[in-house]
């Protein structure tokens, strides 16, 4: 936590009001683990150092109904406040002890940002019933492709994600992913969410994961045939001649071709050249 603080160039002061307090000495006993935040202000804090909350506080466990009102930032009497229900109620079914009322499971689930059966299930969970999560969705091409990448390059077992970091540092000249984001990646997180949404954090980060595995961008780019075609667009655009055949339905134009065809040959006779 502390290391996201100081890179997100955020001063306990400053985080410390972000989640309501006036004493920056709460931040101090999170960072050095003496005390843990209270569920509900993940969110913020997550939010004012700009990392995914996932990132930041990985979850141990499926969700249960005091996880999904923390993850809406929501104490529980205030949750309750805001529905306009039983804190008492609230609360006993987040211990396990007496089931929601009906009418609540809408309210809380619109108020949670979750659908219906999501708070159902994880109503279920707090009772101590064996829920399973849904069923995964396909890994990102980067996840698959960066876990391909350390077992070759660690055969013998898979190295922390502070060291694969650490090397990047390395490898770049300055520290552009922290092992928090290489984990997160790893896990399955797609690329957006563990940058937060900043495109040029993210491209950063995956230029110096190619450097430090020895692979091109592309390699480790979700989003390499988009990039490949706004290529041939510039490329178009620069030698002023169409991308794709007359109609759309042939393909590369015959122009383009005799571009890259030109272009190529240029590159194998001087692979050194500009």
């Amino acid at each position: 936590m502390m290391r996201a603080r100081r890179a997100a160039d955020v001063s306990r002061r400053e985080l410390a009001a972000a989640v309501g307090s006036k004493s920056q000495a709460i931040v101090a006993g999170w960072e050095t683990e003496k005390t843990f935040p209270p569920g509900e202000k993940l969110p913020a804090i997550a939010r004012e150092l700009r990392v995914d909350i996932d990132v930041l506080f990985p979850r141990e466990g499926l969700c249960d109904l005091a996880d999904l009102r923390c993850d809406a930032g929501y104490a529980q009497y205030a949750a309750a406040e805001k529905v306009g229900i039983s804190k008492y109620g609230l609360s006993r079914a987040e211990r396990g002890e007496r089931r929601l009322d009906d009418a609540w499971i809408g309210p809380l689930a619109k108020l949670y940002g979750v659908h219906a059966d999501e708070l159902l299930a994880a109503q279920r969970r707090s009772f101590g019933e064996a829920v399973p999560e849904s069923p995964p969705t396909a890994l990102p091409p980067l996840t698959l492709a960066l876990r391909a990448l350390v077992g070759e390059r660690f055969p013998e077992g898979e190295p922390s994600p502070d060291t694969i970091a650490t090397g990047v540092t390395g490898v770049a000249g300055a520290q552009v992913i922290r092992g928090d984001q290489v984990e997160a990646l790893l896990r399955g997180m797609p690329a957006d969410r563990v940058f937060a949404g900043a495109q040029v954090a993210r491209a950063i980060a995956v230029t110096g994961l190619a450097a430090y595995f020895g692979v091109s961008e592309l390699h480790l780019d979700d989003k390499a045939e988009s990039r490949v075609v706004d290529d041939l667009r510039y490329i178009a655009s620069r030698y002023g001649i169409a991308l794709a055949a007359r109609g759309g339905e042939g393909g590369v134009s015959p122009e383009m071709v005799a571009v890259l065809s030109d272009l190529l040959n240029r590159e194998l006779a001087d692979p050194s050249g500009p």
